[in-house]
């Protein structure tokens, strides 16, 4: 089953050569119009991906993977883990993008994703930010590979009632030791982007943009 896309230029001037591309993840319950608010950090020189979720919710939505007994499905986990890693290879074969600037972008159980798909995919990948998110368990014996100097931002709420604010910080922990550039914000808030998460952000992706090549 091929994910439903969205792609776009962050503008329409002239683009010369492969340029960087953003893989925004939405969370549980949300479709690809959930992470569009985050195109609006991005300056001119992105493509800007936005895929929708393979599995279908009853409350309507989608999600990366089912839950059974409260944890992730390993099989679905897995194959969604398989798609983008496919989309990852695939788009820069159809649009001028740099296979090896992806930056992966994910709120709550799309940045769960985004991690797990840096951590299985480093040598595409050249950014992750992670929201009110965490590293799901892993279906099978898996070992962070090297990550030296990947920058890694996660922001989470500290009074966060789906995600305690504990997953954001084991995550920290994990990239840092694996020797990611990594910066955590946590501000006052639940289970969505803040005003001073969205700062940390922008600042953070600014930064970014400018010391790429």
């Amino acid at each position: 089953m091929a994910l439903t896309v969205h792609i776009r230029r962050s503008d329409e001037g002239p683009l010369e050569g492969k340029a960087p591309a953003a893989l925004l993840l939405h969370g549980w319950g949300g479709d690809e119009r959930s992470m569009a608010i985050f195109e609006t950090a991005f300056g001119p020189g992105w493509w800007l991906v936005r895929p929708r979720a393979p599995y279908p919710l009853p409350q309507g939505g989608y999600a990366w993977y089912p839950l059974v007994d409260g944890k992730p499905d390993p099989a679905a986990l897995s194959r969604s883990l398989t798609q983008l890693i496919a989309l990852l290879d695939e788009l820069p074969q159809r649009f001028p993008i740099d296979p090896r600037r992806w930056l992966l972008v994910g709120f709550s159980q799309g940045g769960a994703m985004a991690a797990r798909l840096a951590l299985q995919a480093p040598e595409r990948i050249a950014g992750l930010a992670v929201f009110s998110g965490f590293l799901p368990e892993s279906p099978s014996p898996f070992r962070s590979p090297p990550l030296s100097g990947l920058p890694v931002f996660v922001a989470h709420g500290l009074d966060d009632p789906l995600v305690p604010v504990e997953h954001a910080r084991q995550l920290c922990r994990q990239f840092q030791l694996s020797g990611a550039e990594t910066t955590c914000v946590e501000y006052a808030g639940g289970h969505k982007t803040g005003v001073e998460a969205w700062r940390a952000f922008k600042a953070w992706l600014s930064r970014l943009t400018r010391s790429r090549p």
